[in-house]
């Protein structure tokens, strides 16, 4: 009786089992899947140019594309080697991927291989056929693919795009004109510095002393042509006088000088020698006296002398 009652209670759970796997059917399924990629999957595989006509100063594009349904791991590619050339060399190469999703569900994966070639020469250019060995992991099969060998015509170079040179001729022209501008403002500011320096020093030094340091920078008492000094020295007295006690433009000659320069408050004995001074300049320079040393000298010497006087002048008013 027991032995019936336990063969009758795995009979009840054999049939309990079946009723659950029949309303479950994805149960059994589920275990009966050898893989989840589908075995009947081809790889597709096509080369192809960017352009069939190239100028010599060109690039030859060359493409390998493959591509399957499924995801990337699917295939494995071998190495692909570098193309037989003719009349073309290489410049660089790249690959890309890319997964892209169908309506069905599934995935498209694609490699794409890019290849840079330069031309060597105008006429005919060609890449020969390529071999590229695949494994499927799915199947383990492995194979191989064979591309045709392309045709490329070779044509005369484009003319060299002259937008960049110009472009930089045109910033190079820009960049020398800046330079030159800041160097022209750049020493503009450094006279203006100095002349203000300059007039700066000159407002503190009495205009006497200034005439002085003249005298001793362009006469020489030693000189060849005395007469020729005699005349700068007269003309750097005349100026001299005319800075120093404001005379009038038209004042030039002696007499006259003299005249203005006894208004302005000089000393009688002064104006005595410097009458005699002029006097003895415009024969020199209007008789075609010559002039020795020593009346070189005693010239020199009034002049010297009636300068040190103003500036003794200037520096006791100015104590």
């Amino acid at each position: 009786m027991v032995r019936h009652l336990s063969c009758m209670v795995q009979w009840l759970i054999v049939v309990g089992w079946f009723s659950v796997a029949l309303a479950n059917p994805n149960t059994i399924q589920q275990d009966s899947l050898s893989a989840v990629h589908p075995k009947d999957t081809i790889i597709e595989f096509k080369t192809y140019l960017e352009s069939s006509q190239v100028p010599l100063n060109g690039m030859v594009i060359f493409y390998i594309e493959l591509s399957w349904i499924d995801d990337m791991s699917r295939f494995h590619i071998a190495p692909i080697p570098t193309p037989h050339l003719t009349n073309l060399t290489m410049e660089g190469s790249g690959s890309s991927y890319k997964l892209s999703p169908l309506p069905n569900g599934a995935y498209k994966s694609v490699k794409t291989f890019t290849y840079q070639f330069r031309p060597l020469g105008m006429g005919m250019a060609y890449i020969d056929g390529l071999e590229i060995k695949y494994t499927d992991t799915v199947t383990g099969k492995s194979d191989i693919l064979y591309s045709n060998r392309m045709m490329i015509k070779i044509t005369e170079p484009l003319p060299e795009n002259s937008t960049g040179m110009a472009l930089s001729i045109i910033y190079l022209v820009l960049l020398t004109i800046f330079a030159l501008t800041i160097i022209y403002f750049g020493i503009k500011y450094v006279q203006k510095r100095k002349g203000a320096q300059k007039r700066s020093q000159q407002s503190v030094m009495p205009i006497a002393e200034q005439y002085l340091k003249q005298l001793s920078q362009e006469i020489d008492p030693k000189g060849a042509n005395l007469n020729e000094m005699t005349n700068r020295l007269s003309k750097i007295f005349r100026e001299f006088l005319s800075v120093e006690f404001h005379l009038p433009a038209g004042v030039v000659a002696g007499k006259e000088i003299c005249e203005q320069l006894a208004a302005e408050g000089v000393a009688e004995g002064d104006i005595k020698r410097l009458n005699e001074l002029f006097e003895q300049m415009d024969m020199i320079k209007f008789g075609g006296e010559e002039i020795t040393p020593n009346e070189f000298s005693h010239i020199y010497t009034i002049v010297e002398d009636f300068l040190v006087q103003r500036k003794q002048v200037w520096e006791a008013e100015h104590a």
